[in-house]
């Protein structure tokens, strides 16, 4: 790619270098520091891997998603490593990238499918010789989340020159933070409930707690309500605390229930390139790489919660304590409700993820000089992830045995289903719930699995490429290129027998109705099986026509066009395409701009996934309500189309050498959006008048919501526009006796909109606390070297910002504002002689918490938005370059 000044459509050119001081762990942390990359999915935000990207890090240009960002390595398609085809960014052979090229606009017709919102191009060092090793280790100000790295490369030449290989390999390690309540802020519990005195508004408040359950099981229903078990198995009464709403409290006896903060990761990746020039202008090449990647998350402890999914007791249940019996007995009550949260059980439900990605590449490069190069490859691409979840609750297990009795014959303490319907439930192990610490760990082992499930990408790529300069004109060379691709992509997905089951609760009392005849045996992560694919090919052309040079407000003029025709399988035919003019009428001064017509075909998932069921809430008519959320795919999806346009000016003053100034204008309208509504907003919006979206959601016959179902859909609209603006100096005096580099770069998001067939259009722009969307985002950062001391110093901000776009402060919510947060990070190195240099990072130096902005309550608990905040604190980093 051209300097980032001079292309007519945006580009940011950022070193590995700059990359590696900003955030010395991975380069896609130093990468995710960019305004335009927030909202990037990365390990430290969770673990999504049953329904996308799940062990690593995805790019995700202007917060439209991982899949609208085209990933290239050397300008050819990276390998995937996530069931939608996403790249894990964590994977690439780190120590030989030189530098990222990020392309901010649309370039579909340049690049393919997927650069709705742009291109980001890793440029490989593959011509390396000598050896470099890079070793660090790392700890957080709080003495938690260990990291160690260790980067090794060797390169060398051979047959005097004519041959070159590289090889490299990178490991990497870092510990994660299991939850909130590792952080005093998030140990504050702070959380958000409707204000039972203001009908609709949504107050947030510290120690918000479970109302409707506890740890010891909590009695809601009969003439024990509000009674909860103690050790035991006795009865004391349960507090409310001081503010009761809904399924939540603030305070008393009710169970604070954390969720993870930050994955537990572990990463290998090796990569080897070779190539060899059979004559002085072709050459040959291959080269291999394979990548291992774990991610271990806690999701979050097991709760059974009166209003979702609570137990019926049943009177006679064997386990009840003689003097509770007597009550209901007494009191001729035939069952009463219980809500329960199982810290008793042990370690709650976590995800463990474990990828493989290997990806081969074979190919050629002929230059002719001018006249003609040209350039082919095939690459094969396959990924490999296995996902289990432990000490997850299989529902008809559990239910089964609470509804514990004696046997008439024999008087033990069994499993009621076993006498009414044997040989059902096979060794069901009656449970006691009633009181902390009352099950058996043999019964626990019962109602507990490990889900199970695992996802085969495969990726083949045929690319051809012809540039040539033919001819010229009076204003310079005209340049053409032109090519074509076949991609063949597939997925294959496998899960176990109890995800894929159907809970038809034979010969069980008091299973919640809302698992009643639906798919999916576990409490959490039941994931479907698919199996589906497609083929593509693609014919392109691109021309740059210079149109003027050297005249009066005309010194540059020029033309760049390009098009794309693209044949899928499985939706058909579409064509994009791309103009661009750059006019420098100056040699100080540079304008450019561009429009084009963008695509994103549907990946695999969106067509062909099956049903996968999880646990959530939503708040209805400002009361919290758990539900069951449901995600499938949709073979009649179309590909997404989007208008593009860029305009921008470039300043390099003459009269001040080394200084680059830009500001950029994009605008990205794409209609069909291919998405699935979150349950929120499915709701939201059907409240609001869509009429289609309320067919979504299911309710009981009490009218309380129990499922709200989110199949992928072409959605009506989703329009962005903002401001980029870039400046760089590099001083050509020393300053302060060294040399000195300066660079700025900072967002404006004037619009992030999104409208929904038949409902309201919700423009998100400036909202922070459920999506990463803030107005103005900047990193600013100087770099001063002087002999064998070097000094990197960086400062990043995020603007106030609104918690919540469509509630109105103080009408449906009590304060909306979320304040801004500035980090302050440093590196310092120091070279000891030309081939050692030691290093440290102070990441977050005045340990800055994050705002707190609650995204949920119960099960999708975390007290601020991680995919915009650092949730970590300060972090220290210290290793060493050895280089020969």
């Amino acid at each position: 790619m051209r300097d980032g000044s001079q292309a007519p459509t945006p580009v940011t050119v950022i070193s590995a270098d700059t990359l590696s001081k900003a955030q010395p762990g991975l380069i896609a942390d130093g990468l995710n520091q960019l305004p335009v990359f927030r909202g990037s999915t990365r390990p430290t935000v969770g673990f999504t891997g049953a329904t996308g990207p799940g062990t690593g890090s995805y790019l995700n240009l202007r917060n439209l998603g991982p899949q609208r960002t085209l990933v290239l390595v050397d300008g050819r398609r990276a390998a995937p490593s996530a069931r939608d085809g996403s790249t894990d960014i964590n994977l690439l052979p780190e120590q030989l990238i030189k530098r990222v090229d990020v392309v901010t606009g649309g370039a579909s017709a340049a690049y393919g499918s997927d650069a709705v919102a742009g291109v980001v191009n890793f440029v490989l060092d593959t011509s390396f010789t000598g050896m470099k090793l890079t070793a660090q280790s790392g700890i957080s100000g709080q003495g938690d989340v260990p990291s160690h790295k260790v980067n090794l490369t060797v390169g060398h030449g051979f047959a005097d020159g004519r041959g070159r290989i590289v090889a490299s390999a990178s490991y990497f390690d870092v510990g994660g933070l299991q939850s909130v309540a590792d952080r005093d802020w998030g140990r504050r519990g702070t959380g958000f409930l409707s204000n039972p005195t203001v009908r609709g508004q949504l107050i947030f408040r510290d120690d918000v707690r479970a109302a409707t359950g506890s740890p010891g099981g909590l009695i809601l229903s009969g003439p024990l309500a509000l009674q909860q078990f103690a050790p035991g198995g006795t009865l004391v009464p349960f507090s409310r605390g001081s503010v009761q709403s809904g399924l939540v409290q603030v305070g008393g006896d009710g169970a604070q229930i954390f969720s993870n903060l930050s994955a537990a990761i572990r990463t290998q990746s090796y990569y080897t390139h070779a190539e060899y020039d059979l004559t002085p202008s072709l050459t040959v090449f291959a080269e291999g790489s394979l990548a291992l990647a774990r991610n271990h998350y806690n999701q979050v402890q097991q709760f059974n919660l009166v209003g979702f999914n609570g137990f019926t007791i049943y009177s006679g249940n064997a386990f009840l304590n003689p003097a509770v019996q007597q009550i209901l007995t007494n009191t001729n009550t035939p069952a009463f409700a219980m809500g329960r949260v199982n810290f008793d059980f042990g370690d709650p439900a976590n995800a463990t993820a474990n990828a493989r990605t290997t990806d081969i590449k074979a190919g050629f490069r002929y230059s002719g000089g001018k006249a003609l190069e040209v350039e082919g490859y095939f690459s094969r691409g396959r990924n490999r992830t296995n996902i289990r979840t432990d000490n997850n609750i299989i529902l008809e297990r559990l239910y089964a045995a609470v509804d514990a009795v004696r046997n008439p014959a024999t008087n033990a303490i069994v499993c009621r289903a076993t006498l009414t319907n044997p040989g059902l439930y096979p060794g069901c192990i009656p449970i006691n719930l009633f009181g902390v610490g009352a099950p058996s760990r043999e019964a626990i082992s019962y109602v507990e699995g490990s889900a199970a499930f695992q996802t085969v990408f495969k990726q083949d790529v045929a690319d051809f490429t012809i540039r040539s300069q033919p001819f010229a004109t009076w204003a310079g060379d005209v340049s053409l290129a032109a090519g074509g691709q076949y991609r063949r992509i597939r997925l294959d997905q496998t899960s176990d027998d109890i995800a894929t089951s159907i809970n038809d609760a034979t010969g069980l009392r008091g299973f919640p109705a809302a698992y009643q005849n639906q798919r999916g045996g576990y409490l959490l992560t039941n994931v479907s099986p698919v199996s589906g694919g497609y083929h593509l090919w693609e014919v392109f052309g691109e021309a740059a026509v210079p149109l003027a040079r050297n005249l009066p407000f005309f010194d540059k003029l020029d033309l760049n066009a390009a098009v794309r025709y693209t044949k899928y399988s499985t939706s058909g035919g579409v064509t994009t395409w791309k103009a661009g003019l750059v006019w420098q009428p100056i040699e100080d001064v540079r304008l450019r701009g561009t429009v084009s017509q963008d695509i994103r075909a549907p990946n695999v998932p969106e067509l062909f996934a099956g049903t996968v069921q999880n646990t959530g809430s939503v708040v209805e008519n400002g009361v919290t309500v758990p539900i069951i959320q449901v995600t499938r795919g949709n073979a009649a999806l179309k590909p997404e189309r989007a208008k593009t346009y860029t305009a921008g000016i470039v300043v390099v003053p003459r009269a001040v050498p080394g200084l680059t100034m830009s500001v950029d204008y994009y605008q990205i309208d794409l209609k069909g959006v291919i998405s699935s509504l979150t349950p929120q907003i499915t709701l939201d919006q059907c409240l609001a008048g869509a009429a289609s979206l309320c067919t979504n959601i299911l309710r009981n016959s009490a009218g309380q919501i129990t499922r709200i179902e989110s199949p992928t859909l072409n959605l009506n609209r989703l329009k962005t526009a903002g401001i980029d603006f870039e400046v760089g100096y590099r001083p050509s005096s020393p300053i302060l006796g060294g040399r000195m580099a300066v660079r700025a770069v900072a967002s404006y998001l004037e619009e992030q909109r999104q409208d929904i067939s038949g409902g309201t259009s919700i423009d998100r722009a400036g909202e922070v606390g459920l999506t990463a969307n803030p107005h103005w985002s900047a990193t600013a950062n100087i770099n001063w070297a002087s002999g064998p001391f070097e000094l990197f110093a960086q400062e990043r901000f995020i603007s106030a910002g609104t918690y919540d776009v469509t509630r109105i402060q103080p009408t449906t919510i009590e304060n909306n504002r979320v304040r801004p947060v500035f980090y302050t990070d440093a590196t310092m190195s120091f070279r000891v002689e030309k081939s050692f240099r030691l290093f440290f990072t102070v990441n977050n130096i005045f340990d800055r918490d994050p705002p707190l902005a609650p995204n949920g309550v119960l099960s999708t608990f975390t007290p601020t938005n991680p995919a915009l905040y650092d949730v970590v604190g300060r972090q220290f980093t210290a290793g060493v370059d050895v280089s020969f």
